[in-house]
């Protein structure tokens, strides 16, 4: 590789060093004529030394080497709004570099020098500065980086400083979200608090003595094996260190060790290598001796660590090495053979803290060296802990998943202790506003007594572990899905949204997490009354009630938010009655939406089926027929008349006319609802830039050079091409629906019976929530169930929230065998961001109301990608565009079929089990979608954990509700983590139309041992019965 010279001068464009803040963030600042030569001169260098350590490091990985665009014109800075930057040195976090050029290429930038940043005033937070970065060195696919002037610069999002005090300087006064300070670093890096904090909490450490120059705070050692000796001065100590390496040496927690190790620890030494050494404990002038030797080069706040020096694991059976003489002669096999050296091993692991705050373990690795020399990072090559399980002779899956499991257990609570302790700081001890440790690295190793074997935790370092697994780190995105996450809340951070319907008490987790985004929520609701008047920032009265007249309410809404100055970025509803009325306010606005009319298709759950089925390709005659009309190529577009898997391509459709046995499309109006979709997303080009602070570029605005446009490379050709009859790679969504029926009076539901076979489904045409829905048998149980909805449910107030605002009008439905499954979806431009499945029990037929839940789902792989490509076909088929919408499925013996579509969020339990299984949060995407951020959502493959469910109904366990399954008894088995509950209603009440009361469900690492621990709990709480047999309506679930 050649060695290209590269502009890394710290001072890139003419600005100055950060900390000379410009009033205007867009504004370069100029440069200080003050500015001391040395130090700009020690910039450079420093900026040197680190380039040359990427490059080193992207050699050694084969990777190519950093291409200079800062010679090139500026570039407009991307249209991302996420900005990640690592500050300072690239190698603690180069994995997360590298990942970051795969899962999010151009996002993750490298910033060696804070004069590569500058700071303006925060908005949002006064005394906070944002910040903007100038010039980085951005990660891409394929390895590839590439050093790029940013004009205009691009707002920091997320920041990973490395280093010491120039990195504090930048840290201190930033608002946006960092994932380590050096305050923090400084604070974990010291082994006595960690292993007092640690040993609290009942992880094991190694006995330790300390003796600290000058301490920087003081350390409650109180029952613990750690003491904690203050020395003032470094010199004429030898009586004090005498007695208390005596005193250690003798101690109660000593007695089961030989050995103990002497290091610095704290200060300098906590990126740093530093001595260590192994003496024999009952030397005892040995131990003084060298102790005494090493105070005189501590600094202030360094400590003296003296500890024990915990054997690991001996192999289960010592491997001996046959030699070519015993194999010729066995007779010599025990006194040839050439035994093994002693080894010992010791873990680095990972851990990341997720989007949801919980530590999660990312990486286990293993180095192996002898056991009478010092293993440092980096010493040995990498292996895992189960290759080095079975290399020491363990070969049980069981023994071996179970210390695995003890590894992680251990490694998890060693980041739960320090988030547990910078919760209790304050923001100027962390080091900055929003300031936290995100991801750690923990020094751990295996010791055994007896048959016991027991992790001990030897120190948690903030970036060194990350450094020395290196490129072992496997790929998936795990170390970027906090850092996203966080961007993407410090960006939504502050945005106005109208929220229109607030629904009922299982909405409250709605108010309650909008105020932990930081979003100012302005509330439309028809009750004066709601308790969720004081949970937002504006409440907005006014009667919505009727939605046959949501043309009216949007405009009365609009009215109303202009009274009260209220400019929203976004707009949505929570509430399935109202999700149409949200897309009329946010068309009316100029806000992120589906088009009203697919909202309409997907509220009227015959017309979604109808509008589907109207897209099916005709069926090919085995008549002879005339040929398939030919299209020239000098049409870019699809054409009319055959179902193309995406509404945007089929709205960019204009008009169509024959011509002579060819079809030319020509651009004229187009009335397809999906074009509206389409023109409002060019329209809220000044939203998007209002949003993400940095320009959003209009490619129908710039000139583009001859041959930049695909119509130059491609021109026109009167060569003929066969016409497909439907796209090839993807099925028609027409194959998903059902045949159904829309029912207004005694005349139509005597129509349709004749139509459809039974038995069949009469469900309400607007409802929600299973109210109303039955299996009918004959024509005589289809007019006698229209009868009874038509006589008791005919208005709102006869059963608030399932839709009556809409009318009474009924569908029926060809009835699906099978099981069933929720797909919630989101979509954003049209495009599917992430898709989560659950999976239903069986119901009490003829009624639907559900009654269990499972969270992953237990189809096959190749099942679950279909439910997946059915939900979206079935979304985009209908025109839905942007949003959340939750999906209703049926897994039938030929494949999914669609139920109905709700054209909003998945409600009752689905947002909190989306969150615990997967780390993702919908409701936070729903937010971003409407404010026109695409959401980055990850994949947590393979889930978190299991969660199984079971509904509780008031007919069924009114007394056990009231008893034994009260609310106060639930709610204490959920904080005490025996079940996870989810409550619809806070009010029992018996009705012959009913939605359960709540979910209660069990959660595990394993599928099976959920559902039992489930079906042990429901028989306890005395929700299991004859009439409600809790092992039936799991069966789907093994």
């Amino acid at each position: 590789m050649s060695d290209v010279k590269i502009s890394l001068d710290p001072l890139p464009c003419g600005f100055s060093p950060f900390g000379k803040s410009s009033p205007d963030p867009l504004i370069i600042p100029q440069p200080d004529p003050q500015e001391g030569v040395g130090e700009a001169e020690r910039g450079r260098e420093r900026v040197g030394q680190l380039y040359k350590l990427l490059k080193n490091s992207l050699r050694e990985a084969g990777l190519p080497e950093t291409q200079d665009r800062t010679r090139e014109p500026a570039r407009v800075t991307s249209n991302s709004d996420i900005t990640i930057c690592v500050l300072g040195s690239p190698l603690p976090y180069l994995s997360l570099l590298l990942e970051g050029g795969r899962e999010a290429p151009g996002d993750v930038l490298l910033c060696l020098s804070p004069s590569w940043l500058s700071r303006s005033p925060s908005p949002l937070h006064p005394g906070f500065s944002t910040l903007f970065l100038h010039r980085g060195i951005s990660f891409e696919l394929g390895g590839r980086t590439f050093l790029e002037d940013f004009c205009p610069p691009r707002r920091v999002t997320y920041l990973l400083p490395v280093g010491g005090e120039e990195g504090q300087d930048v840290t201190r006064e930033a608002d946006c979200p960092m994932g380590s300070s050096p305050r923090l670093a400084e604070l974990l890096g010291d082994t006595l608090l960690t292993r007092v904090l640690l040993e609290r909490n009942r992880v094991r450490c190694p006995p330790t003595l300390g003796l600290v120059y000058r301490p920087p705070r003081s350390y409650q050692t109180e029952g613990t094996s750690v003491t904690a000796v203050s020395l003032t001065e470094r010199e004429g100590q030898g009586e004090l260190v005498q007695r208390e390496v005596l005193k250690f040496l003798e101690s109660l927690a000593m007695e089961p060790y030989s050995k103990v190790v002497l290091k610095p620890s704290g200060g300098r030494w906590i990126r740093s290598q530093r001595p260590v050494r192994f003496l024999e404990k009952r030397d005892c002038e040995a131990v003084r001796r060298e102790v005494c030797s090493l105070l005189p080069l501590l600094e202030e706040g360094e400590t003296a660590l003296l500890e024990a020096f915990c054997p690991t694991m001996s192999p289960v059976s010592p491997v001996l090495t046959q030699t070519w003489d015993t194999y010729r002669s066995p007779s010599l096999l025990s006194g040839v053979n050439v035994p093994r050296p002693d080894l010992s091993f010791r873990m680095c692991a990972v851990v990341t803290r997720s989007p949801e705050g919980l530590p999660l373990l990312n990486q286990l690795v293993c180095s192996v060296g002898r056991s009478d020399r010092p293993l440092r990072h980096g010493s040995s090559p990498l292996q895992s802990l189960e290759t080095t399980l079975q290399d020491w002779g363990l070969s049980d899956p069981a023994q071996c998943s179970s210390i695995h499991s003890q590894v992680k257990n251990t490694a998890e609570t060693c980041l739960r202790v320090a988030m547990e302790m910078e919760a209790g700081l304050s923001p100027e001890q962390r080091g900055g506003r929003a300031a936290q440790t995100d991801m750690i690295g923990v020094d751990m190793l295996l010791s055994c007594s007896g048959q016991v074997v027991t992790p001990f935790c030897l120190g948690l370092k903030p970036s060194r572990c990350l450094e020395s697994c290196g490129l072992f780190l496997s790929g998936g995105g795990a170390l970027l899905h906090t850092p996203l996450s966080r961007s993407q809340r410090y960006i939504m951070e502050g945005q106005s949204l109208v929220v229109i319907g607030a629904g009922g008490v299982s909405k409250t987790f709605v108010w309650e997490s909008a105020r932990d985004f930081g979003l100012k929520i302005h509330l439309v609701e028809s009750n004066p009354n709601h308790f969720a008047t004081g949970l937002v920032t504006t409440f907005i009265q006014l009667d919505i009630t009727d939605h046959k007249r949501d043309l009216e309410n949007c405009s009365r809404i609009c009215e109303a938010l202009s009274e009260h100055g209220i400019r929203p970025d976004g707009c949505l509803s929570f509430w399935d009655d109202c999700v149409l009325l949200a897309a009329l306010v946010c068309e009316r606005l100029g806000l992120r939406t589906s088009p009203p009319q697919a909202v309409r298709t997907a509220k009227q759950k015959s017309q979604t089926h109808l509008h589907l089925l109207e897209g099916a390709p005709e069926e090919p005659s085995l008549a002879s027929s005339p040929p398939r009309p030919p299209l020239r190529l000098s049409s870019p577009e699809p054409t009319p008349g055959y179902c193309y898997s995406s509404p945007r391509l089929s709205s960019l459709i204009r008009s169509v006319e024959p011509s002579k046995g060819s079809i030319t499309v020509i651009d004229s109006p187009s009335a397809s609802p999906s074009n509206n979709g389409i023109s409002n997303i060019s329209n809220n080009r000044a939203n998007l830039t209002k949003l993400s602070r940095n320009p959003v570029r209009d490619p129908s605005s710039e000139k583009s050079a001859p041959g930049d446009r695909i119509s130059d490379l491609f021109p026109d050709s009167s060569l003929l091409l066969p016409l497909p009859s439907r796209s090839i790679w993807a099925p028609s969504p027409h194959i998903y629906a059902v045949p159904c029926y829309h029912l207004e009076s005694r005349a139509d539901v005597e129509k349709a019976a004749r139509l459809v076979s039974f038995p069949a489904v009469m469900k309400l045409e607007y409802g929600s929530g299973a109210v109303g829905v039955k299996r009918v048998d004959s024509a005589e149980e289809c007019q006698a169930h229209f009868e009874k909805i038509s006589s008791n449910l005919r208005e709102e107030t006869d059963y608030p929230g399932i839709g009556l605002g809409w009318g009474n009008d009924m569908t029926l439905m060809e009835y699906l065998s099978g099981t069933e499954h929720d797909v919630d979806l989101v979509l954003f431009d049209g495009q599917k961001v992430a898709a989560f499945i659950s999976d239903n029990g069986p119901t009490r037929v003829p009624g639907f109301t559900e009654t269990a839940a499972a969270m992953p789902s237990y189809l096959r792989p190749d099942k679950q990608a279909q439910l997946v490509e059915a939900a979206l076909r079935c979304c985009l088929g209908c025109g839905l565009t942007d949003g959340v919408f939750n999906v209703e499925m049926k897994m039938t013996p030929t494949g999914p079929r669609l139920i109905e579509i709700n054209a909003r969020m998945g409600g009752f339990y689905l947002r909190d089990w989306i969150q615990v299984v997967y780390g993702a949060d919908i409701l936070f995407a729903a937010f971003a979608v409407a404010c026109g951020l695409r959401p980055r959502i990850p994949e947590a493959s393979p889930p978190l954990c299991h969660l199984i469910g079971v509904m509780c109904v008031v007919s069924q366990h009114l007394q056990a509700l009231k008893t034994t399954a009260s609310s106060e008894a639930l709610r204490l088995l959920h904080s005490r983590g025996v079940i996870r509950l989810n409550q619809l209603s806070d009010r029992l009440i018996l009705s012959d139309y009913e939605n359960p009361y709540c979910s209660v469900a069990c959660q595990s690492q394993d599928r099976d041992a959920a559902r039992l621990q489930l079906l042990s709990i429901c028989q306890i709480l005395g929700i299991d019965s004859p009439d409600y047999p809790v092992s039936y309506f799991l069966s789907d679930f093994k």
